[in-house]
C-alpha cells in the first residue's frame, strides 16, 4: 500500500511538473485566441483581396477590349479619311487646279489683251499728235508729210508674227517710219511714192543681178516669207506674194495703186498673176531653195 501511495504521489507530482512545463513553453489561451482571430481576420482580408484582384482583372480586361474596339474604330476613321483624301486628290483637286489655270490663264489675256489696248491707244494718241503737228506745220506753209499705205499677211495666221520683223525693218531701210498698224494694214511715212517706186526697181534689178551687197534687207524678208505657205507684204508700189508654187516681188505702176482693188493680197494667187503680167524689169521671182 505504501508503494502505491508513492507511486501515485510520484504521478501526481510528474503531471504538475509536465503541467508547469507546458505553461512555461507555450502561449497562453488568450493569445492563442488572439492569434486565431488575427488568422481570420488575415484570411478575410486575403479573400478580400482576392476578391479585388479579380475585380480589378475583370476591370483591366474591359478596358482593353474598350481600347481594342477604340483601335479599330480609329483605324477604320483613318483609312475612311485616306480614302476620302484620296478621292479628293483624284477628283476634286484636278477639277479646281483646271479651273484655276483657266482662271489665271484668262486673266493672263485679260492684261494681254489691256496692255496691248493701252499700247493702241498710245500708238494713236502719238499718230493723232503726229498729225497736228504736220497740220500745225502745214498751215505755216510746209509741205505735207509723205505717206503710203502697206500690208502684211500670212496663211497660218500664226506665223505672221515672225514677219513683223524683217518687214518693218525693210521699211526703215527705205527711209520709211511706221505711223500706225492696224491690223494687216500698215500707214508709213518718210518717202514719196514715186521716190519709192525708182528705189523699188533699182531693188528688183539687184535682186535679179543677185546683188547682195545692197539686197540684204529685202532678202530677209523674202526668207521670212518663204517660211509661210500663203501671204504678202506691201509697201506703197512694192508687192511681194507668197504662194504654194512660188516667190514673186514686183514694182506695181503708181497708176494702179490709185485704183487699187480692195485688198491686194486677199487672193496671192490671183495678186501673183498680176505681178507676172509686169514688165521684166518691174519683177523678180524668187528661185526654190
Amino acid at each position: 500500500m505504501t508503494v502505491v501511495l508513492v507511486l501515485l504521489c510520484l504521478a501526481i507530482a510528474g503531471r504538475e511538473l509536465y503541467l508547469a512545463f507546458e505553461r512555461r513553453h507555450s502561449p497562453g489561451a488568450p493569445e492563442i485566441a488572439d492569434i486565431r482571430t488575427q488568422l481570420r481576420a488575415l484570411k478575410d482580408t486575403r479573400d478580400e483581396l482576392e476578391g479585388f484582384r479579380a475585380s480589378q482583372r475583370e476591370r483591366l480586361d474591359r478596358l482593353a477590349a474598350e481600347q481594342d474596339r477604340d483601335r479599330e474604330a480609329l483605324a477604320a476613321a483613318d483609312a475612311r479619311i485616306r480614302s476620302l483624301i484620296t478621292q479628293i486628290n483624284d477628283r476634286v483637286l484636278p477639277d479646281v487646279g483646271g479651273r484655276l489655270k483657266q482662271q489665271r490663264e484668262a486673266a493672263a489675256e485679260q492684261r494681254d489683251a489691256l496692255d496691248r489696248l493701252a499700247a493702241e491707244v498710245a500708238a494713236l494718241r502719238a499718230h493723232l499728235a503726229g498729225r497736228l503737228d504736220q497740220a500745225v506745220a502745214a498751215s505755216l506753209g510746209a509741205e505735207p508729210a509723205e505717206m503710203v499705205a502697206g500690208s502684211l499677211t500670212a496663211d497660218p495666221a500664226a506665223a505672221r508674227g515672225p514677219l513683223t520683223g524683217p518687214y518693218e525693218r525693210f521699211a526703215e531701210h527705205h527711209g520709211l517710219r511706221v505711223e500706225l498698224a492696224d491690223r494687216d494694214r500698215y500707214y508709213l511715212s518718210g518717202r514719196s511714192p514715186r521716190a519709192l517706186e525708182s528705189d523699188f526697181i533699182e531693188l528688183v534689178a539687184a535682186l535679179r543681178a543677185d546683188c547682195r551687197e545692197t539686197t540684204g534687207a529685202a532678202r530677209t524678208l523674202l526668207g521670212a516669207l518663204r517660211d509661210v505657205d500663203r501671204g504678202g507684204a506691201q509697201i506703197g508700189p512694192l508687192l511681194i506674194v507668197r504662194t504654194p508654187e512660188s516667190l514673186v516681188c514686183g514694182v506695181l505702176p503708181l497708176a494702179e495703186l490709185r485704183h487699187p482693188a480692195a485688198d491686194l493680197l486677199a487672193d496671192p494667187p490671183e495678186a501673183a498673176r498680176r505681178l507676172h503680167r509686169l514688165p521684166e524689169p518691174r519683177l523678180y521671182e524668187a528661185p526654190p531653195p
